[in-house]
């Protein structure tokens, strides 16, 4: 698949899902939080699909957060085409030459169904409960921010 090929899936995948493009990043307002989608270019020819969550409510459009402002980070992972001691791995650096829209597919769709819909739907409270995941890449301060804003909210958090 070529650049504009995966960029055109990834559009199509975004949308299919109700998010709505916003200068470079895609949103989706849910339950109290903000859902943000958008594509990070890698050194090489390929791409990472971020995936960010923004805890509060959203009402004005206008005044989205940008990725620098996400509260949680992750990114769509994808079977990797290259090996290590034989064996393929999950990989997040999506190298969109060496594959069609039939082979990512699905690892889209897993991820959206299992990891970006979820939060959006039921709220924060999923987070909390799957935060295994949620929390694997945050350091220790910004995990103390997020735990506060996710348990009592913005308004009560001070970051003490």
């Amino acid at each position: 698949m070529t650049k504009q090929e995966f960029r055109d899936f990834c559009h199509e995948e975004f949308i299919k899902y109700g998010f709505k493009k916003r200068k470079s990043m895609y949103y989706l307002k849910g339950k109290d939080l903000l859902g943000g989608l958008y594509l990070q270019k890698s050194m090489a020819e390929a791409y990472y699909v971020e995936f960010d969550f923004f805890i509060g409510e959203f009402n004005d459009v206008k005044s989205y957060p940008t990725k620098y402002d996400s509260d949680i980070h992750s990114r769509i992972e994808v079977l990797s085409k290259d090996t290590i001691n034989g064996e393929h791995f999950m990989d997040a650096c999506i190298e969109y030459g060496l594959y069609t829209k039939e082979e990512l597919e699905p690892y889209f769709t897993q991820t959206f169904e299992k990891y970006i819909m979820p939060p959006i739907l039921e709220g924060k409270k999923n987070i909390l409960e799957n935060k295994e995941y949620y929390f694997r890449a945050l350091f220790p301060k910004q995990l103390d921010r997020v735990l506060g804003k996710l348990e009592c909210g913005e308004k009560c958090w001070h970051g003490l």
